[in-house]
């Protein structure tokens, strides 16, 4: 890692996703029409916290389709990795093993630094392969077949990290007992 000149190969996504509505606006909206005693900001943020935990791990560690009243279900959904399109090519479904890739191209290219290695064109990379889950990804579905909202089609569900990562928690322990369905 000592060859490392700068940080040119190393493209991160966009990261963390910012909407607009935010917590402190569902306690404006509870503060302004609650009838019977009103909890403290603190009390009613660690309530919402408490609340959407325990959510999250039934919908993950029990296999529990969560309803969202006329939005739908949120659930987590199993899906096959395709391997291979119909003309025989690797797939982009599969996703690549950075930590593997880069050990194999600093032994096949000793003499190089990242960044000529970053310059070349065809190296092949490494692919997960994903053995453990039986060749299958996993990720949290909004299921909107049964949404009557108009235009729910414009909206998306983005799961925070913390959440996909209890996914992984379930599907890599040995004694697993939950699994879920496409």
């Amino acid at each position: 890692m000592d060859k490392q000149e700068n940080n040119n190969y190393l493209k991160r996504g966009s990261g963390k996703t910012n909407g607009k509505v935010i917590k402190r606006h569902f306690y404006s909206f509870y503060n302004k029409h609650a009838k019977l005693n009103k909890l403290s900001r603190k009390a009613y943020d660690a309530f919402l916290k408490d609340l959407l935990v325990a959510f999250s791990e039934a919908i993950v560690k029990e296999n529990l389709q969560l309803k969202l009243g006329c939005l739908g279900y949120l659930r987590v959904q199993a899906k096959k990795l395709n391997f291979f399109d119909k003309e025989g090519k690797l797939q982009k479904s599969l996703k690549v093993n950075w930590d593997a890739t880069w050990k194999k191209w600093e032994a096949q290219y000793k003499d190089l630094t990242r960044d000529e290695i970053v310059a070349l064109k065809n190296k092949k990379v490494v692919y997960f392969m994903n053995e453990h889950t039986n060749q299958e990804f996993y990720k949290h579905h909004w299921d909107t077949t049964t949404s009557t909202v108009k235009y729910h089609r414009f909206y998306t569900f983005t799961p925070s990290r913390q959440y996909s990562r209890l996914i992984k928690e379930v599907v890599t322990d040995p004694e697993r007992k939950t699994y879920y369905y496409g």
